[in-house]
C-alpha cells in the first residue's frame, strides 16, 4: 500500500512538473517570437533608410558612382600619370565579378 500511495505521489509530481516546463517554455516561445518581430521591424526601417538616395536625388548619386568606378579602374596606377601622352597598358583579369584590372603600365620608347 505505501509503494501505491508512492507512486501516485510520483506520478503527480511528475505531472505539476511537466506543466511548469511547458508552461515556462510556451513564454520562452513567445519572447523570441516577439523578439523576431521586432528585431525585422528595426531591419527593415535601417534598410529602407539606406536605399533613400543621399541629397540631390538619383542623377546625384548616380554622378557619384559613376566617378567612384571610373576611378577605381586605375587601380594601382592611382597617380604619376601624365595628361595626354600615351602609355603602353597590359591588362588582366579583374578579382570577382570586374572584368579587367591594369596588370602594368609603361611609357612607349621614342
Amino acid at each position: 500500500m505505501v509503494g501505491v500511495l508512492a507512486a501516485a505521489g510520483l506520478v503527480a509530481l511528475g505531472r505539476v512538473s511537466v506543466d511548469t516546463e511547458a508552461a515556462r517554455d510556451e513564454e520562452l516561445e513567445a519572447g523570441r517570437a516577439a523578439g523576431e518581430r521586432a528585431g525585422r521591424a528595426a531591419g527593415l526601417a535601417e534598410g529602407r533608410a539606406l536605399q533613400v538616395p543621399p541629397r540631390g536625388g538619383r542623377r546625384a548619386a548616380f554622378r557619384t558612382g559613376y566617378a567612384a568606378g571610373a576611378n577605381d579602374v586605375f587601380g594601382g596606377y592611382d597617380g604619376g600619370w601624365y595628361l595626354g601622352r600615351p602609355y603602353v597598358i597590359t591588362l588582366a583579369r579583374g578579382p570577382g565579378p570586374v572584368a579587367y584590372r591594369i596588370d602594368s603600365r609603361r611609357r612607349p620608347r621614342p
